[in-house]
């Protein structure tokens, strides 16, 4: 048994060696730091834009940890993430590891995320049927010691997520009178029907170069008065998302230092060990993506509403391939 565990362990170290999988080896709570701090929705359109380079150090961290998940994956592979009911990567058969392959494709982050945490309960519940190798590691156990406690807390929040629709949909129900006021009053103003939040211009009839003229007039006072209630409605998102990443910094920023301190698990010798904290690792990387994202998710929202009114091109999220 002992001289399988060594095997599995050089092949791991080969699979490391070969595919230069160092992408994930760092702290990943600080990429928070890149979100844009933007307060408007003119901002928050002309930074997903990049009508200036301040762009570039964002996208380049969304290319950075997209990497670093799929390299921690494939890491995690080679060292039988899914040998969670005690199944080795030496002793599986050509098919029963590609029919893993597989099945690790078809899940989404979340799923793998999810069962990365149930893995990691299953190893915290498994015997070793030989010495510890990782016995004299002080660094090593006290990290595990750590993770196993911190692996348990996020396997009860599951059953706890945050209901991030229904916190949005109650923020926006706070504005929905004035922003419904607002638009009466410039309907009625207006004589018309049309919202300048739709993304085309109005097509008068047999108005004269006047009428159009006030008419024009009343769509720039519309906006000037709407935009403040949009950018006021986005911040009050961001502050949410903002307390969600707060609580992301303040949970896992130990959690990151003491697997840093086992050089991202390489310093583990015990296959069990190491999956642990390459659990983990990847369940810090995971919530971060998801917090960047929705982050991204309401800028490009309220940057598009700003381009729908002045009647320019949408923007998107940057691919990170």
């Amino acid at each position: 048994m002992k001289k399988l565990t060594t095997i599995s362990v050089i092949l791991i170290g080969q699979f490391c060696f070969i595919y230069g999988q160092n992408s994930y080896k760092f702290d990943f709570l600080p990429s928070l730091k890149k979100i844009p701090d933007v307060k408007t929705c003119e901002a928050a359109y002309n930074f997903f834009a990049c009508k200036d380079n301040s762009c570039e150090g964002y996208r380049t961290t969304k290319v950075n940890i997209s990497k670093a998940f799929k390299d921690i994956v494939a890491v995690q592979n080679a060292n039988g993430n899914e040998m969670t009911a005690g199944v080795n990567p030496v002793s599986m058969s050509p098919e029963e590891s590609k029919a893993l392959s597989e099945k690790l494709d078809k899940m989404t982050p979340e799923e793998k995320q999810q069962w990365a945490m149930q893995n990691a309960q299953s190893y915290m519940n498994m015997g070793t049927a030989h010495a510890n190798q990782d016995m004299d590691n002080t660094v090593v156990n006290d990290a595990v010691d750590y993770v196993k406690k911190q692996q348990q807390d996020d396997i009860k929040n599951i059953l706890k997520p945050v209901d991030l629709p229904s916190q949005f949909n109650t923020i926006e129900d706070k504005y929905k009178k004035q922003k419904t006021d607002l638009l009466k009053a410039f309907q009625l103003a207006t004589k018309t029907d049309y919202d300048p939040l739709w993304p085309h211009n109005y097509v008068f009839g047999e108005a004269n170069a006047q009428e159009a003229e006030k008419f024009d007039k009343e769509v720039k006072d519309y906006i000037k008065k709407i935009l403040p209630v949009y950018n006021a409605e986005m911040n009050d998102k961001l502050a949410f998302l903002a307390t969600l990443k707060q609580n992301l910094v303040t949970k896992y920023t130990t959690t990151e230092d003491k697997i840093a301190k086992t050089h991202y698990a390489d310093d583990a010798m015990e296959p069990m060990n190491k999956n642990l904290l390459l659990s983990e690792h990847q369940t810090v990387l995971s919530k971060v993506m998801d917090n960047i994202q929705n982050f991204e998710d309401v800028f490009i929202q309220y940057a598009n509403i700003y381009a729908d009114f002045q009647k320019i091109e949408h923007v998107k999220g940057f691919e990170t391939l």
